[in-house]
């Protein structure tokens, strides 16, 4: 794996290609030597006492006192001790594994001029010790700088995104309230009253839904998102959210079907990302499937998988939509049969939390016949 992929922008110092390279205070200084002249890479060597840290022995510092005249005569039959106590001051930074790549370099150029180059000595939990080279630290700095120019970037695409779906997507709905509402102010007929009053809540309602999903797609779409895992029982979530739905299938007169088995399916995971996952699937199908349609939800255990599936009877979809129908803001063919608000964030906010919880979703479809998307989320992870 390259250095590339291994990080991001919260890399510590920890995770980077450190050096492990230790002698004892006991050992002879010839062992300096030999350690140095194997690998010409090691910057330094860790010393310890008793299995404690001692200090650090710079290979830059150790060479420039030993080149010194009669230096090498004087201890080369010296233990390393010896050596310290005699000649070395100890000229090191020590940091924990913990700090962060951008807080490490911050800190190594603070230094004085003559030690900027020195490596650093980290430090892990376990009292053990390994050199990071400070030339590997700065290259680690570069590439989370490349990676947050990228995130950036990103994000200025995405505010653009936004910009022009909300002055494409809500321009209608706006425009149909300001034009009921001014005939509502025109209005004497009670019955025309709530008639355009309900286009009125219906138009809002689609308008906030965009939002919504605006909103979750930016919080999402942050450089991170931590997952909040508890325990609660799967059927109980999915049985609440599909009678939630009763409002959406009555309208359109449509029949809405889970089958589970009676089984307790205890799982331990995020349940407001699943809940939003679930719901977006349901939704979807209810929007794209038309009037006496029937929906048909399902949760069961396969394998090492919970396997949830949501089938409808809507216009499915083409080759060229399945090959993007993950993508973010997509314009698929398939439309919803009631005026059902669509932002084409669904789908995309769906793949993104099912990948966090390291899972997958499929998709069949054909044109004319439905679809049927299957998720699949790990037990071992979720349970």
């Amino acid at each position: 794996m390259t250095l590339e992929n291994r990080l991001n922008i919260n890399s510590v110092i920890g995770d980077l290609v450190l050096i492990d390279a230790s002698l004892d205070t006991s050992d002879n200084l010839t062992k300096v030597y030999s350690i140095f002249e194997k690998d010409a890479g090691i910057p330094g060597i860790i010393v310890m006492q008793e299995k404690k840290f001692f200090g650090f022995l710079s290979r830059m510092h150790f060479f420039e006192i030993m080149s010194k005249q009669f230096m090498y005569d004087l201890f080369s039959k010296r233990t390393v001790d010896f050596f310290f106590a005699a000649n070395y001051k100890n000229k090191y930074l020590i940091l924990p594994s913990s700090t962060s790549v951008i807080s490490a370099v911050n800190i190594a150029l603070q230094r004085k001029e003559s030690e900027i180059f020195e490596p650093l000595v980290v430090q892990f939990d376990n009292n053990e010790y390994r050199i990071l080279d400070f030339y590997n630290l700065i290259l680690a700095q570069n590439t989370i700088q490349q990676l947050m120019n990228s995130l950036l970037q990103k994000a200025n695409d995405f505010k653009q995104e936004v910009l022009a779906i909300v002055a494409h997507d809500l321009r209608n709905p706006i425009g149909v309230i300001l034009g009921f509402s001014s005939l509502i102010s025109e209005l004497d007929d009670v019955v025309k009253l709530k008639e355009y009053a309900g286009h009125i809540n219906k138009t809002a309602g689609q308008m906030e839904d965009m939002v919504n999903n605006f909103l979750i797609s930016a919080i999402n779409n942050s450089v991170e998102f931590d997952l909040i895992m508890t325990c609660f029982d799967m059927n109980e979530l999915l049985t609440t959210i599909v009678r939630n739905f009763d409002h959406m299938t009555k309208k359109k007169s449509q029949t809405l079907i889970f089958n589970y088995e009676p089984n307790a399916y205890k799982a331990f995971s995020d349940k407001i990302r699943l809940k939003e996952v679930f719901e977006n699937l349901i939704s979807n199908a209810i929007k794209y499937s038309g009037t006496g349609k029937e929906i048909i939800v399902s949760l069961s255990k396969k394998d090492e998988y919970f396997v949830f599936i949501v089938k409808d009877q809507g216009p499915g979809f083409t080759k060229k939509d399945l090959e993007k129908i993950f993508g973010k803001f997509q314009r698929l063919s398939a439309q919803p049969t009631n005026n059902e608000s669509s932002t084409g964030l669904g789908l995309f906010i769906t793949k993104q939390i099912v990948d966090k919880l390291k899972g997958k979703i499929d998709i069949e479809s054909k044109m004319g016949e439905g679809s049927t998307f299957t998720i699949s989320l790990p037990i071992a992870a979720g349970n």
